[in-house]
């Protein structure tokens, strides 16, 4: 790996936009490609080389990100004909997904690429549009030690924690798990501020007091966040998808009734819930 390895970048939204401009800063030449002509043109500006197609990108790199948001996306991007990254990628080729994905979309990612013989990486991220712009998240690996090795110069330039956590689709696995504990702590968290309100408390005051104190978790700052809270009920909101690939995960497994899944699976209803209450106290 040198700088004159070619990075291609596919998803520059609100958390890829920082990734794509910290591998950038770290002197790889880098192509994108966007649906928003804006979003290559302001890449472009900052020095990315911009691809018309998927494929063009792909023609050119030798590493390539994909950050975009569903399974769906991944497998338009990735598999579409005839201008999808596969249909022109190098042989050889790494693709490293970033997205948050269903375990089973990842072995059916990599084994159309073997097929052709490209090579996958499972990297999901951690650590938000904050941490990416810090360098400073975390990349959940999953796939052969000798991709990871390939890929590390990269992912290096946005993350300081890229522990190898099996084969192919373990890093899925460990951000689902990852996901549903945050959305676990979102319900426990929903539950004591609305019996602290009962208790005669202003949840408000509650959730500030709890925040710093041995209650604090990333599921109360999310609730205690009004713009968070907005964006998690949301129309671009990732809960049902990361709640059902876990869901989906367990009982492909066998695994029963699993007290985590059981929680986390409540949380769209309550926090959407939870969301038109404070709306309705707030305006009355």
């Amino acid at each position: 790996m040198t700088e004159t390895t070619q990075v291609g970048f596919i998803g520059l939204g609100n958390q890829g936009e920082p990734i794509a401009l910290r591998i950038l800063g770290g002197g790889f030449p880098l192509h994108v490609w966007a649906r928003r002509e804006e979003t290559n043109a302001a890449f472009a500006a900052k020095g990315a080389t911009p691809a018309a197609t998927p494929a063009e990108l792909a023609a050119r790199c030798d590493i390539i990100g994909i950050c975009v948001r569903t399974d769906d996306d991944v497998r338009d991007v990735l598999l579409r004909e005839p201008d999808g990254c596969f249909a022109a990628a190098r042989p050889g080729a790494l693709f490293l997904l970033h997205s948050t994905l269903s375990p089973k979309t990842v072995a059916e990612i990599g084994a159309a690429a073997q097929a052709r013989g490209l090579r996958v990486l499972d990297a999901p991220v951690s650590g938000g549009p904050q941490g990416a712009a810090a360098g400073t998240m975390s990349v959940l690996a999953g796939g052969t030690s000798e991709d990871l090795a390939r890929a590390r110069p990269v992912l290096e330039t946005f993350a300081t924690k890229i522990p190898h956590l099996g084969p192919l689709g373990a890093g899925q696995m460990m951000k689902l798990l990852n996901n549903n504990l945050c959305y676990a702590n979102v319900v426990t968290s929903i539950f004591a501020l609305q019996l602290a309100e009962k208790l005669g408390m202003d949840p408000a005051v509650a959730a500030e007091v709890m925040r710093v104190s041995s209650g604090a978790s990333q599921g109360l700052e999310i609730i205690a966040s009004p713009a968070t809270l907005e964006k998690i009920t949301g129309p671009t909101s990732n809960v049902s998808k990361d709640v059902g690939h876990l869901v989906d995960l367990v009982a492909a497994r066998g695994l029963g009734d699993e007290p985590l899944t059981a929680m986390s699976a409540t949380t769209w209803d309550r926090v959407r819930a939870y969301a038109a209450e404070r709306s309705s106290a707030a305006q009355g």
